[in-house]
């Protein structure tokens, strides 16, 4: 139930957006798909650097250049794209995604006709997350050379840790259902 409250409200915000801003859906889509890679990366890290300059006292430098084409330039290795950890976090979660719908959809199958119905509602979220990491991925896969090894590794065992907590908090299950699971 809370996840068709979830999309109604997620629907009635967007509409307001479109309304109040006067932008097209294509432009208000595609800074939908913005907002949601740069939550999954970078404001991520803003957040981590952030705890550690207040707790650690650790601080960050930024070297602030102009974006103007400087090919041969003194800082023209700064507008060379690296992959960095910024890529770890968003991998992350379409791994989560697309595992989490290949196990959503094998134990409906497995279950029988009554799992379908609360499958719907997961399986929407899901794709809905995917859709609008799409921009990502196509980024992502589409480059010359290969992805570095590191990021899958970290992806996949962040995504392993992330699973494995899930299915112990398991919080889709009654109180009653996680006693005889438990033996109890």
């Amino acid at each position: 139930m809370w996840f068709i409250l979830l999309f109604v409200s997620i629907v009635a915000t967007a509409i307001l957006e479109l309304r109040w801003s006067g932008v097209s859906i294509e432009d208000w889509w595609r800074n939908d798909q913005f907002w949601v890679i740069d939550g999954t990366s970078a404001q991520l890290f803003v957040v981590f650097q952030g705890l550690l300059k207040v707790l650690a006292g650790i601080d960050t430098n930024f070297t602030v250049t102009s974006k103007a084409a400087d090919e041969d330039g003194e800082f023209s290795e700064l507008y060379v794209f690296k992959w960095t950890s910024l890529l770890i976090p968003p991998t992350t979660v379409l791994i989560i995604n697309m595992v989490g719908v290949v196990a959503g959809v094998s134990y409906a199958i497995n279950s029988g006709y009554q799992s379908w119905g609360p499958l719907f509602g997961k399986l929407f979220f899901a794709l809905w997350v995917n859709v609008h990491l799409y921009p990502f991925l196509k980024g992502f896969l589409g480059r010359q050379n290969r992805t570095p090894t590191i990021v899958i590794v970290w992806s996949i065992l962040l995504a392993s840790i992330f699973s494995l907590l899930w299915v112990r908090i398991n919080p889709f299950s009654s109180e009653s259902t996680k006693g005889a699971a438990e033996g109890q």
